[in-house]
């Protein structure tokens, strides 16, 4: 019986050793293959922390940037300084959010051309540099300052150009659009105060920081005559609800008929907030048209559908001492060089996120080695033994010999 034991056990190994073989011995006929390294499977990059959305995180990222301490805006002098002191380690990246044949015309030394439906867009955002300035500007400063604050709330530090391109040049092919006095119109205004004194629920949202932001593509300006239409057209159900940004003092002089005063700060405070109707229009308007167009944008980034009057209360009324602080074509606008070659900006899209992978175990000890040749197997009695009785495998109970 031990010797018809052993013999099953040697014609085993035989076999076993035999199939081992014949992959090997097929490889000797060839020339050598090189040895084969396998490469650890790189760790996926783990998916960054998921951005906190709905009403509360825009609230408090909206009210960050305005109580940040910023100026919001920088002169034409001012930058003018910064370009041309022989530091170029101040100089501020600068962005033109004008239209590409306007850009093509002429544009600030250095400015790229960024449309402003594509500020907020991720490429765009990831390839804008956080380790320095930013101005951006437009033709009047309207735009740009929409932009500036779309930025803001993405954490740059950015400036708006008063003015926009009006400041910089008197040439009006380049910077075309420029306020005029006969812009203003002559509308009446009033002096007696509104109060907001309703409340109303925040505006329902299930968006991020970054996806509100994203969703404001396109600037939003009212001019002073279409703004006078509505609000004496006899129909009350298509008024604005209309919010002066101007210092309480300026607000006491003249103001639109039914506008509330409210700060600039301010604004994105909660108790503020819940004083703005959100399911009507809402018209923002300041001296000029700067700080009424980062408010609007502001606005429509918590959700509010707001509009920017054009040119301010510059636009509404023609007496000075209630509208002042005007752009003068002959005081504020420089006569600064420009330049006509463009500026290339490339955005950087996110680099796409592998799946996460299941783990992998580790690979068992390869029983052949690359360059191994046949011999190697052969003559290794070890290797045959463990081909023949792998691990894991299960092995016959021992018999009593009698059968």
């Amino acid at each position: 019986m031990q010797k018809k034991l052993w013999a099953s056990v040697v014609i085993f190994i035989a076999l076993m050793s035999l199939l081992v073989s014949l992959p090997l011995l097929v490889a000797c006929g060839g020339e050598e293959e090189p040895p084969v390294v396998i490469e650890p499977s790189p760790t996926p990059t783990p998916a960054p922390p998921s951005e906190p959305a709905g009403f509360d995180a825009v609230q408090a990222a909206v009210s960050q940037y305005l109580t940040s301490g910023s100026t919001w805006n920088i002169k034409t002098e001012d930058l003018f300084l910064l370009l041309n002191d022989d530091d170029k380690s101040n100089d501020p990246f600068i962005i033109s959010v004008r239209k590409p044949e306007d850009y093509a015309k002429g544009h600030i030394p250095g400015a790229v051309n960024i449309a402003f439906g594509d500020i907020a867009r991720n490429g765009t955002l990831n390839a804008l540099p956080r380790d320095k300035k930013i101005v951006a500007y437009c033709y009047t400063g309207h735009s740009g300052s929409q932009a500036t604050a779309i930025l803001g709330t993405q954490g740059f530090d950015v400036l708006n150009l008063l003015h926009g391109m009006s400041s910089w040049t008197k040439n009006t092919e380049v910077a075309p659009n420029r306020f005029t006095p006969e812009k203003r119109q002559d509308f009446a205004f009033e002096t007696t105060p509104n109060q907001a004194s309703e409340t109303y629920a925040y505006p329902t949202m299930d968006k991020t920081v970054r996806a509100a932001a994203q969703a404001y593509t396109s600037p939003k300006n009212i001019s002073s005559e279409d703004l006078f239409m509505l609000l004496n057209d006899d129909d009350a159900g298509n008024d604005p609800f209309i919010i002066s940004l101007r210092s309480s003092e300026d607000y006491a002089k003249g103001h639109i008929p039914g506008a509330v005063n409210i700060g600039f700060t301010a604004l994105a405070q909660k108790d503020t907030l819940a004083k703005l109707p959100p399911d009507r229009p809402i018209v923002v308007y300041c001296y000029t048209g700067h700080t009424g167009s980062q408010a609007t944008a502001l606005l429509n980034v918590l959700g509010y559908d707001a509009t920017n009057l054009l040119f301010g209360m510059c636009s509404w009324t023609q007496n000075t001492e209630v509208g002042p602080k005007c752009f003068d074509n002959e005081t504020a606008s420089m006569d600064y060089d420009f330049e006509l070659t463009p500026n290339v900006f490339v955005p950087k899209e996110e680099p796409v996120t592998p799946p996460a992978e299941e783990p992998v175990s580790p690979p068992e000890e390869a029983l052949v080695m690359a360059g191994d040749t046949c011999a190697t197997c052969h003559s290794n009695q070890a290797l045959l033994m463990k081909v023949a009785s792998p691990e894991g495998e299960e092995k016959s109970e021992e018999t009593s010999g009698e059968g």
